[in-house]
């Protein structure tokens, strides 16, 4: 991956130290996630649940908007947050 240390539009640096990449999304219930696209985080939050085949998840949110659903798709990705 190019440009690790780049600035996010959530203003966090995408770093490898950070998190760790996961690629199947089934095991993620209840854990606390960063969605990324192409070297940039673009969401965060905790999964609620993930359909059967893991390519959709549902993504629980603080804020005014409470969910959100995830599709997998080309340059999308996951990452668990590592707790200070």
């Amino acid at each position: 991956m190019k440009d690790s240390n780049k600035k996010s539009s959530t203003g966090t640096p995408f770093s490898h130290i950070e998190g760790r990449a996961v690629t199947s999304w089934r095991v993620l219930v209840g854990q606390t996630v960063e969605v990324w696209r192409y070297n940039e985080v673009v969401d965060q939050g905790c999964v609620e649940s993930v359909t059967y085949d893991g390519k959709v998840l549902w993504l629980a949110q603080s804020g005014p908007i409470e969910r959100r659903l995830v599709e997998k798709e080309r340059g999308t990705g996951l990452r668990i947050r590592l707790v200070d």
